[in-house]
């Protein structure tokens, strides 16, 4: 059962891993924890069988605007462009 966080729903690839889920789907890595958290019944796993269920959470928190220059902050000089 989906966690009341739960925000939406996506259907897993056959080895499809939570922290791609959480980069493909969300700002990033980062969120692998929030993903896991609406999937308590699934949390097992470390690879997804196929067309598993994986619910998502609330996509609140940084814009995609903000994630990406939080991302350039963190490169060193000579590789911002």
């Amino acid at each position: 059962m989906p966690s009341s966080r739960a925000a939406g729903q996506y259907r897993a690839t056959q080895g499809e891993a939570w922290d791609q889920i959480a980069l493909a789907r969300l700002s990033g890595e980062r969120r692998m924890g929030e993903v896991l958290a609406c999937n308590v019944e699934e949390l097992d796993a470390l690879l997804l069988g196929g067309e598993t269920a994986v619910s998502l959470p609330a996509t609140g928190g940084q814009s995609g605007q903000s994630a990406r220059s939080g991302r350039t902050r963190s490169l060193p000089p000579w590789e911002r462009l």
